[in-house]
């Protein structure tokens, strides 16, 4: 006798619903075909899986160590069948791409609208959300890509080279601080700031640099997006910190004058991160391949790469 997928899925349920009669019911199946199912599992291997008790099971060393590849293994499955599905509807599967601010506001648009321009196979599914966040739902499997700050640590990820950038401090031309060409983040913590949503991966980023430094950012009001965070500084609401790239392009527009971050942690570089490349769908390669095309291509257009 082998493990097969029914013992795996049928140990799931019984793990997560803690209770022998409940997953027989759930399954659907005999309470006695559900005890014998698992006592075929336990003999398989000589290991005890489950503790028993009034109020249900619990699961030993050996179960919890099943349960953990048997999550995996039904995921794989599941991710294999849907795409056979798709594969034979003719359409592939939507691929799922996380990327932090200055990834899904700066450098994705541009790239990913030349790749689904010519690439009608395609459809991605984006969302955002800070690095470490994305690092968790890669590890989980809930996305495909991610895109992220690069000076993260990244453990049994595969990770390539997407894009660099700097984070700038942006005010009107008529503010104290016009004048100065730098300055580090500190010297501007005592000033209002125009600040992003707080769902904002680079607002929790920048937020998170000011408590290092003792203090707050003082939002006066949060935007939604770059263009409408420049245009209310322009207008003398306050200081923003926006990526080089962005700032450079808003700077005519709104008026804006541009300040170098001296800080460390102001230079970023971005990473495209996936748990394996054998494990990207064949579409989910190409998107990768020519992601990291188009970082050469369009180099000579992104005056704010360093």
């Amino acid at each position: 006798m082998r493990l097969d997928l029914v013992d795996l899925r049928f140990f799931l349920l019984l793990a997560e619903s803690g209770s022998l009669s409940t997953t027989a019911l759930r399954f659907p199946m005999a309470l006695s075909a559900a005890s014998q199912r698992l006592k075929k599992l336990e003999t398989l291997y000589g290991l005890t899986l489950v503790e028993r008790h009034s109020r249900g099971i619990t699961l030993s060393a050996a179960g919890e160590l099943l349960l953990a590849h048997a999550r995996k293994l039904i995921q794989a499955t599941d991710k294999l069948e849907d795409e056979l599905v798709e594969l034979g509807q003719g359409k592939c599967r939507a691929l799922r791409i996380c990327g932090n601010t200055m990834a899904c506001h700066v450098f994705l648009p541009e790239r990913l609208g030349d790749v689904l321009a010519h690439e009608p196979e395609i459809d991605l599914l984006l969302s955002e959300a800070p690095s470490h966040e994305i690092i968790g739902q890669l590890e989980q499997g809930s996305i495909d890509i991610g895109i992220l700050d690069g000076s993260m640590g990244i453990n049994q990820l595969s990770t390539l080279p997407f894009a660099r950038d700097r984070l700038v401090l942006v005010c009107a031309a008529s503010h104290a601080l016009a004048g100065r060409t730098s300055l580090k983040f500190a010297e501007a913590l005592d000033q209002p700031f125009v600040g992003l949503s707080e769902s904002s991966a680079m607002q929790r980023f920048l937020q998170d640099m000011a408590r290092l430094k003792g203090s707050t950012l003082r939002i006066r009001v949060r935007m939604p997006n770059f263009q409408t965070l420049a245009n209310m500084v322009g207008q003398g609401c306050g200081l923003g910190i926006l990526p080089a790239k962005s700032a450079q392009q808003l700077a005519v527009l709104y008026g804006l004058r541009i300040i170098r971050l001296e800080d460390h942690w102001a230079e970023r570089e971005l990473k495209i991160c996936f748990t394996d490349w054998q494990e990207l769908p064949a579409h989910g390669q190409k998107l990768v391949k020519a992601l990291l095309e188009g970082k050469t291509s369009n180099r000579s257009k992104q005056t704010g790469l360093v």
